[in-house]
């Protein structure tokens, strides 16, 4: 469910045509839900770091995503937006900076990011 409110972070942002052209949309974030989903399975020891090689891989691909997207989105439309919003998107962004794999937080983070861009109407 989680991969809507990614794919539509994104929409809010960028145009659908150049998100398409470049592979960039909810498969993404399936692929690392599916990733997430397979950390808990029983595995070898070696199992076990290539499902956390691949979970990371997969949660820095979306993760980076978003935290582009939230910039962008900061950068293009700031001069709309409240002082207080913008300054809860730019706390999204250095969080997204930290070094972590917590995906509970990522989803928060994308759930807020539109929460915040949703108020603006934006139109790409």
């Amino acid at each position: 469910m989680k991969y809507n409110e990614y794919e539509f972070l994104l929409n809010s942002i960028y145009y659908r045509g150049i998100l398409k052209n470049q592979g960039i949309d909810a498969d993404m974030y399936q692929r690392m839900q599916r990733e997430y989903s397979n950390l808990n399975l029983q595995t070898s020891d070696n199992g076990k770091l290539d499902k956390e090689f691949a979970f990371r891989k997969s949660f820095l691909i979306v993760r980076n995503y978003v935290q582009q997207a939230i910039k962008d989105g900061l950068k293009s439309f700031q001069l709309i937006m409240q002082a207080a919003d913008i300054n809860k998107l730019t706390y999204m962004v250095a969080m997204l900076n930290r070094n972590f794999f917590d995906k509970r937080s990522l989803d928060q983070i994308i759930t807020t990011a539109n929460t915040v861009f949703t108020q603006y109407n934006l139109k790409n």
